[in-house]
């Protein structure tokens, strides 16, 4: 949040007036901390951890090792000083403005939000949580305010891994291509169809990204209420603008497009259609059951996910969405 003091500087560039504000500029530094978090943890791999990071709950999950961490932070950073990478970032940090200043600096958590919605997960089979929570400590990008509480969806096998084996190609990877349903019924608001899917992965960010979300659908379900699913794959969106769609009805399928590192569904819901200025609201999913390997397996009727669980839905009054020819469950 303090790097947001780093706006103050931008009127220094467009007149000599405000030359004072520049050495504002600074503060936009502050912005790298996570890398600086990341790269402490890869350099401390291997070592002792303290009790917090053995607790870790994905850490039975194929993150890919200190290699792929390695390559994820270096593409993190050179990434940045791609143009359209680093306008997003601006703009990103612009929109905590009118965020915190519609809700009077009084955020959205799960203790003040109650939403008009019932959520089911956006996928049918099971899959995996490796990023996001309700919680600060696992969430995933708590000081990014639209994505404060925002999940990312990946299949996983018995032995953790999200791949065949081979970090190679998209297709390699085993959510990739699978079918993304509406979460609710809705009216279709924005869609993106167009952009590529990156070829390469293990920890590589395409540098010719020309949005950071790829392909996208982004749904209205109530006033304040908007599911976005993201990074999906190039021609794979099946809906148009202005459409209304129900509730397990397939969008799109899981792809590798925008700022991802490997094939994954990036979800969340926000309370405003724009992305920049829509605050993350944390979403609770209705008939579920999770599992993690220290814990055993419970259903819900209606829970908050988190990073490590396997989580797969249990309302069966809804068609599937998978084709005959594929599956979403875990290969085990």
């Amino acid at each position: 949040m303090l790097s947001m003091l780093g706006l103050l500087s931008l009127p220094s560039y467009l007149s000599p007036v405000f030359g004072p504000l520049r050495p504002f500029v600074w503060f936009f530094l502050l912005g790298l901390w996570p890398f600086v978090g990341l790269l402490g943890s890869i350099l401390r791999g291997g070592g002792d951890t303290d009790p917090a990071e053995q607790a870790d709950p994905t850490d039975w999950i194929d993150m890919g090792g200190r290699g792929t961490h390695v390559r994820a932070v270096v593409s993190m950073l050179l990434v940045q000083l791609q143009p359209v990478v680093f306008v997003t970032g601006i703009a990103q940090l612009l929109g905590h403005v009118p965020i915190l200043l519609r809700h009077r600096g009084r955020l959205p958590s799960p203790d003040s939000h109650d939403g008009e919605v019932d959520y089911r997960l956006p996928f049918d089979g099971e899959w995996t949580v490796v990023n996001g929570s309700p919680d600060r400590a696992h969430s995933h990008s708590w000081g990014i305010l639209t994505q404060r509480y925002a999940h990312d969806f990946v299949i996983t096998d018995e032995q953790g891994q999200s791949h065949t084996g081979d970090r190679g190609g998209p297709d390699q990877y085993f959510c990739f291509g699978e079918p993304i349903v509406a979460p609710a019924d809705g009216v279709v608001v924005g869609t993106r169809n167009r952009h590529r899917d990156y070829h390469r992965t293990s920890g590589w960010l395409d540098p010719l990204q020309w949005s950071i979300l790829g392909n996208y659908v982004l749904i209205k379900h109530a006033d304040g209420e908007y599911s976005l699913s993201a990074h999906l794959q190039k021609g794979s969106v099946t809906v148009d603008v202005g459409e209304a769609v129900d509730r397990g009805q397939p969008i799109g399928a899981c792809g590798n497009s925008g700022n991802t590192t490997e094939p994954h569904l990036h979800f969340h819901i926000q309370d405003h259609p724009n992305f920049f200025i829509g605050a993350g609201l944390p979403v609770a999913f209705d008939s579920l059951t999770t599992s993690h390997p220290r814990t055993t397996e419970t259903h819900h009727d209606r829970s908050y996910i988190h990073a490590g669980q396997r989580v797969r839905r249990t309302d069966r009054d809804e068609p599937d969405s998978r084709p005959a020819s594929r599956t979403t469950e875990s290969p085990v």
